[in-house]
């Protein structure tokens, strides 16, 4: 009998004293600099990537950026030892993000093109169209699927990668038509007075590819370009999306976009501002955010030239200087249980978000 307690005791000895549970390791999202334009980077720990936008092109009206969107594109993949882009979403078919799909499939390998169906911006009867005018920019998009794994998605669809869910929210001004899990109840400030109508920007705004990210417990929202009245209907008057650890700022800080309502019912604790030196960024648009009953952090890509006394210390502005384009992103670790940790790629300074209690 003794010797029976003996060897259990020996037993679990040896499971107290194996190691732990090596700790989950982080998605990573990449805030990319194109300039204003579209370009987010999701990559899971087991190297899989999605890609929001393309950016704009390498040559416009005969004239390159220096450096063009895919060359950032494609340095950030790299420096998170990615190789291939698995899903790249096409939220809307306007310059700056679809402009630079052609660039990047020349650079560098795409598994899948997913984006709302067809083009809804179209020229008046009897005008021609401009290099540069969604419904061109559509047909050099179109010519550039065959042969290639492609689909479009609707509202309520969903996209697995790994660990990594993305719930369509928005496509083609449609609406995901339940909410999701976790969210639902009344959003508050839904009676109030909304934005004044200050039309849409074009209307491939409001088709845009509207998704929620979860990583574990983690989630991230980002509605690209939608417009005010359509983020009003996924949270009025019910709370169709529930909360966001981490808010991609619509529409680049735009003030077409992004409603106290919005940000009443997401609840962010983190903001990301992918504005350019003078495009989005604008002053409502912050004063909204820093109004918001949860007081997000907000981290910029640019300085706002056009609103300089509502900007965020440098240290929040990958590229704080207004006269110069040093093409810094911010880098974001998603861990499951809700940590954050913010690094402007400019400085490698960072903050720590922990995991609510």
């Amino acid at each position: 009998m003794l010797r029976g307690v003996t060897m259990a005791f020996s037993i679990v000895s040896l499971a107290a004293a194996s190691p732990a549970a090596a700790p989950a390791k982080p998605l990573r999202l990449v805030s990319i600099d194109v300039e204003g334009g579209g370009g987010t980077l999701f990559v899971t720990p087991q190297g899989k990537s999605i890609l929001l936008d393309a950016g704009w092109p390498a040559t416009m009206h005969g004239t390159p950026p220096t450096p063009s969107s895919v060359s950032r594109i494609v340095a950030a993949t790299k420096a998170l030892g990615v190789s291939k882009i698995d899903i790249l979403i096409i939220t809307h078919y306007h310059l700056d993000h679809v402009g630079g799909i052609q660039d990047l499939l020349a650079a560098m390998p795409v598994g899948e093109i997913i984006d709302h169906g067809p083009n809804r911006e179209v020229p008046p009867a009897g005008t021609v169209p401009g290099p540069d005018a969604t419904a061109s920019l559509y047909a050099r998009y179109e010519a550039l699927l065959g042969g290639r794994k492609h689909r479009s998605v609707k509202a309520g669809d969903r996209i697995t990668l790994g660990p990594l869910t993305l719930d369509i929210v928005s496509a083609d001004r449609g609406l995901v038509p339940s909410a999701l899990k976790g969210a639902g109840g009344p959003t508050p400030g839904c009676d109030a007075p909304q934005l004044p109508n200050m039309g849409n920007g074009g209307e491939e705004n409001p088709r845009s590819i509207g998704v929620v990210a979860s990583y574990g417990k983690a989630r991230i929202v980002s509605l690209a370009d939608l417009t005010a009245d359509v983020e009003i209907g996924l949270v009025c008057p019910v709370n169709r999306l529930g909360r966001a650890d981490l808010l991609v700022v619509s529409h680049h800080g735009s003030q077409l976009s992004t409603t106290p309502p919005l940000l009443a019912a997401l609840h962010p604790r983190v903001a990301l501002m992918g504005n350019g030196a003078t495009k989005g960024g604008d002053a409502r648009v912050f004063q909204t955010v820093a109004e918001a009953p949860s007081h997000p952090v907000v981290w910029q890509l640019h300085y706002a030239t056009k609103s300089p006394e509502v900007n965020r210390p440098a240290q929040f502005i990958a590229n704080p200087d207004a006269a110069e384009d040093g093409g810094f992103s911010l880098d974001v670790s998603v861990w499951p249980d809700r940590r954050m940790k913010v690094t402007n790629l400019r400085t490698g300074y960072s903050e720590d978000y922990p995991a609510p209690r």
